[in-house]
Order: C-alpha cells, then sequence, then structure tokens
C-alpha cells in the first residue's frame, strides 16, 4: 500500500510539474543573463594575419547578448602591437567592461597605460572609444614621462597614448631652452 502512494504521488508530481516559457520570462527569465563566461581568459585580434592586440583577463562574463556586454571583474590587461609585432601600448585596470554596441571600453581603479616611448598614464577610470579612436578621462590623471610628471584633471589621447593633452596640466619638468 505505501508503494502504491508513493508511485501515485510520484506520478502526479511528474505530470503536474510544467513551465510555461512566457510566464517564466515574465518572472525575470533568462532573456538577457549571462551567456558567457571564462576564466584565464586570452583573446587576440589580427589583421593580415597579424597580431594587432592581445587582452587577457582573470574571469570574463557576457552580461547582455543584446549589447554585446562583456565585464572583466577582476582585471584586465592589454596589449597594442605594430606591424612588424612590436607591443606599441599596455593597458592594465582592476575591472572593465565592453560594450560592443556603443563601442566602447570602459577601465577602472588602478588604470596604467604605457606606450612604446616609455609615457606612462595612471589614473582611475578610463573610456576607449572605438569610433573616435581615442582614450579618455576627466578624472584625475598623472602622467609621468623622460622629462617629468604632469597631473591634471582630464585627458584626451590618441588610442595608443602618442598623442596626448592633459586638462588643467600642472607639475615639474624639463623644458630646454633654446
Amino acid at each position: 500500500m505505501i508503494k502504491a502512494l508513493f508511485a501515485g504521488a510520484l506520478i502526479f508530481i511528474l505530470t503536474d510539474c510544467q513551465n510555461d516559457m512566457r510566464q517564466v520570462n515574465a518572472m525575470g527569465g533568462l532573456t538577457d543573463s549571462a551567456q558567457i563566461s571564462g576564466i584565464d581568459v586570452e583573446i587576440t585580434r589580427s589583421i593580415k594575419g597579424k597580431m594587432a592586440v592581445r587582452m587577457k583577463g582573470k574571469v570574463v562574463r557576457q552580461l547582455s547578448v543584446t549589447n554585446n556586454t562583456f565585464e572583466f571583474p577582476n582585471g584586465i590587461e592589454m596589449f597594442s602591437y605594430d606591424t612588424s609585432g612590436a607591443v606599441t601600448s599596455h593597458m592594465s585596470a582592476d575591472y572593465s567592461i565592453y560594450n560592443d554596441k556603443e563601442g566602447t571600453w570602459e577601465a577602472k581603479n588602478n588604470v596604467v597605460v604605457n606606450n612604446e616611448k616609455g609615457d606612462c598614464l595612471n589614473t582611475e577610470y578610463l573610456v576607449w572609444s572605438r569610433d573616435k579612436g581615442t582614450i579618455e578621462t576627466n578624472q584625475f590623471v598623472k602622467i609621468t614621462t623622460a622629462d617629468g610628471v604632469i597631473y591634471g584633471d582630464g585627458m584626451v589621447s590618441d588610442q595608443n597614448f602618442n598623442n596626448w593633452e592633459v586638462k588643467n596640466g600642472r607639475g615639474i619638468f624639463d623644458i630646454e631652452n633654446e
């Protein structure tokens, strides 16, 4: 008799459990949740068979399928290369998010950028724009060059950090007199 009751209850439970996907989605379903995630990820992009960019992240998560948005919550490191394979710039940050629809990378917390001339940018927030080919911030910056240290309240540069301009710049640096 106990076996019959158990079998009957099991059949009732299995036939009664149904999911209407419209109801599931209405309750906050998985329409735009993380679809891809990875640990110790390395992504490369090449142009005409030559490496152009190499990116490393400890953790990557796709946040939005709609906007093709990826988050790097545990840091990111990016290297840009010229056509001969030499590193032209390097960027690292403790947090980053990429939005393909908007064409932007946001880097936050302990952002460091180095170029091939040896210039070093330190800031807490930086945005790269794919469409403009620039990196910029409106937050405090410190740029160290061979000639000195420049502080400012923001900066804008080409995406390789070669031609930069500091907003409200101040600091101590050497200037040659002619």
